[in-house]
């Protein structure tokens, strides 16, 4: 087994404590950051109130946001390649403070736009480098694992992160919650720059470029399965309230579904945590088979709605494993490719977001046909994943 410069802090005085700190700002940072991208869904009426223009404008910065992510997350992972992870991961950071602070305070939507872009770039280079620098902490052995535990962070920020700060903007106006985020990214940028080790630039030790990279057979097969997955599930999940009014629960429910939808997120993301390093290919291509059959009963004529909500919690299960078996796919795939590997899962999950909202659009005055399809779409991702053998992982 082999160890990196970073990996060595490990076996140095006091290597654990500060590598468990470096882990859990990783975290938080990640809880943050999904947290700040999503928060304005929850708050848009009394933004576009503020900002004096439409609800569907406002919606503009959320998707907006999306497809810089998308577009800008190979080139900028390429560029920050020649960066030490804890310059760039504390740079990333700032930008975000700074694109959330400038939203919270100006009154004009072109600034408000700009901030979110600037917010989107940061977010695009942001978990190339947050997964690069958590597997670079441990040994090879236990990638998986401390994925999952960047991962955790998704699961706070929909369990925890977006209800409080929606809670807080609806009590105390939208600029606050997003001043409170804009301070947290600010702290773990301070954090970062403490905690994380000094190492090499993850270009000095991988070689392999991008462009080379995105030519290997493995490598689309990920992508392909990452964007297919992701499709399949935002084109139904983007209009989830919908769907689950027209299975039989009520409004007032719908809210207590999405809870349960959460927590079963992170069992699946503690599956997920557990199988990734040991049975990466079968933990996948279960997790999508879960997520269409979820997502098909959900669709299904007849359903109930009793049986609509045991499918949901199927549907949060398959999903919360998702991302981390998507992201070890992607770095088995590519083991000599640095952070272009995570930043490849980054640009096609965003791809996958933005177009499961444009494709759900199309739907969604038949809501059953959202599932149905999100179903159809885990299946061509389920083909997708069984199509070849796996690539042995490299000894």
């Amino acid at each position: 087994m082999t160890t990196d410069a970073s990996t060595s802090a490990v076996l140095t005085p006091h290597g654990g404590a500060r590598v468990t700190g470096a882990l859990a700002v990783l975290t938080l940072a990640t809880a943050a950051a999904v947290t700040a991208e999503t928060l304005p869904v929850g708050l848009l009426p009394m933004i576009a109130r503020d900002l004096g223009t439409s609800e569907s404008r406002v919606g503009l910065l959320v998707s907006g946001y999306a497809v810089v992510v998308a577009a800008a997350s190979l080139p900028l992972t390429a560029l920050l390649g020649r960066w030490s992870r804890r310059r760039a991961l504390t740079a990333l950071l700032l930008g975000y403070a700074v694109g959330n602070g400038v939203f919270a305070v100006t009154h004009d939507y072109g600034v408000a736009m700009a901030a979110r872009l600037l917010a989107g770039l940061a977010h695009a280079g942001f978990f190339s480098v947050a997964v690069g620098a958590a597997v670079s902490l441990v040994p090879p052995a236990r990638a998986g694992r401390v994925t999952a535990l960047v991962f955790t962070g998704v699961t706070l920020a929909f369990t925890a992160g977006v209800p409080a700060g929606t809670a807080l903007g609806t009590v105390v106006g939208w600029r606050w919650a997003v001043t409170g985020i804009a301070a947290i990214l600010l702290v773990l940028a301070v954090l970062a720059a403490v905690l994380l080790p000094a190492a090499p630039p993850p270009a000095a030790t991988a070689p392999a470029p991008v462009r080379q990279v995105l030519r290997r057979g493995p490598v689309l097969r990920a992508a392909a399965v990452t964007v297919v997955a992701t499709l399949g599930h935002y084109t139904a999940f983007t209009y989830v309230s919908p769907i689950l009014h027209a299975a039989g629960i009520g409004a007032g429910s719908v809210s207590l579904v999405l809870f349960g939808f959460g927590a079963a997120g992170a069992a699946g993301l503690a599956l997920a945590g557990g199988l990734a390093d040991r049975l990466p290919r079968p933990a996948l291509a279960g997790a999508v088979l879960l997520l269409g059959v979820a997502l098909g009963v959900i669709g299904a004529p007849g359903t109930s709605a009793v049986v609509t909500v045991v499918a949901a919690l199927a549907w949060g299960v398959a999903f919360g494993a998702l991302p981390t078996l998507t992201q070890t796919a992607a770095r088995r795939a590519a083991p000599d490719a640095g952070d272009a590997a995570p930043g490849l899962t980054n640009a096609t999950t965003n791809t996958g977001i933005a177009g499961g909202g444009l494709l759900g659009g199309l739907l969604v005055a038949d809501p059953p046909l959202l599932a149905l399809t999100g179903a159809a779409l885990a299946a061509l991702a389920l083909v997708l994943v069984l199509a070849r053998p796996a690539r042995p992982a490299p000894g």
